[in-house]
């Protein structure tokens, strides 16, 4: 959009551009980014039944009775809840601010024509990977300093 020149056309219109386009974006990403991790753990189980049934030959019954007895080790209440359950959940919400914070910062500066547009979806999947690389090392340390048991 900003090397169509569609950004500078809602600035003149008297539009916020971030209002009106990096806030939705973020937005969503916070939001989906969790909701796709859920999927992508359930999914996951799923697999596993499948593999167990059928490569190992393992009962459907033992392996979700198992996969519940996994998840509800360690005395889940709502005073104690496992690290996994927090990082899960704590971690996606983050990346994904992280991921479309960087996306649109670099989207707003862009330059130079389509090849400006290659070289700052690069320059997004780079810093954006390495942004989470370093979040995840000290979101880890707060998390397991925070809930310990």
């Amino acid at each position: 959009m900003r090397v169509t020149e569609q950004i500078d056309a809602l600035n003149t219109l008297g539009t916020d551009p971030i209002k009106k386009l990096v806030t939705p974006r973020v937005l969503a990403s916070l939001i989906m980014l969790p909701i796709l991790t859920v999927i992508n753990d359930f999914v996951g189980i799923l697999g596993g039944n499948i593999i167990a049934k059928f490569y190992l030959g393992l009962p459907t019954a033992m392996y979700w009775r198992t996969v519940f007895e996994q998840m509800l080790s360690g005395g889940f209440t709502l005073r104690y809840i496992p690290n996994d359950y927090i990082q899960g959940l704590i971690k996606p919400f983050v990346f994904g601010g992280i991921i479309s914070t960087v996306a649109c910062y670099h989207g707003l500066k862009t330059s130079g024509g389509t090849e400006g547009v290659g070289l700052a979806t690069t320059r997004t999947v780079v810093a954006a990977s390495i942004l989470i690389l370093v979040v995840d090392y000290f979101l880890t340390q707060v998390i397991l300093a925070v809930f310990q048991p």
